[in-house]
């Protein structure tokens, strides 16, 4: 039950977000579609976080294959008053995560999602992991996809060194990622 609250509560946060854009209501958020929720996580995430250096544009970068971020450029161009210019990342590249203030890790091996992590270290660059249910590496945030419906973990320790500042409401809505034994 939590979880679809958490669900529930973002879809709407992401919805007030993107500008222009209505209201969802509950009972819609349970019949969109996958890809229109992530891009609202996203957008709710993204639209509550306030960088050390306010910009009027920032830098979605995307990494790996995502299943349910296609046509998401379109759809995340513009998230609130901000303008999100949206790149697909190639791994091989000097340094991948120069000029990314969003960075969304799709379908990537561990050893892959570590290095790019890694280079984020000491930038404030919001990180988000799509199915990742445990939030085991570096990410800020991660997306855990199950039957439909998806939930949000926070990484509280990475979030503290990133930086950014993300609004309450957001934290209080995400799961906190449980320290490992």
């Amino acid at each position: 039950m939590r979880l679809s609250l958490i669900s529930s509560a973002l879809l709407l946060i992401g919805g007030d977000a993107i500008a222009g854009a209505p209201r969802v209501e509950p009972s819609d958020a349970a019949h969109a579609d996958i890809g229109t929720q992530i891009v609202r996580f996203v957008s709710g995430v993204a639209g509550y976080a306030r960088w050390p250096n306010a910009s009027d544009t920032y830098r979605l970068c995307i990494a790996g294959e995502s299943a349910y971020l296609r046509n998401a450029p379109a759809r995340l161009s513009r998230i609130g008053d901000r303008v999100w210019p949206v790149r697909e990342i190639a791994l091989d590249e000097a340094d991948p995560t120069a000029g990314c203030d969003l960075l969304y890790l799709g379908a990537l091996s561990i050893a892959q999602k570590r290095q790019l992590l890694a280079e984020t270290g000491g930038r404030p660059i919001l990180t988000i992991s799509e199915d990742n249910p445990e939030c085991a590496d570096a990410s800020m945030f991660c997306l855990t996809i199950r039957d439909g419906n998806i939930s949000l973990l926070a990484n509280l320790d990475s979030i503290s060194r990133s930086g950014i500042r993300i609004d309450p409401k957001v934290l209080q809505l995400a799961r906190r990622r449980q320290p490992s034994p």
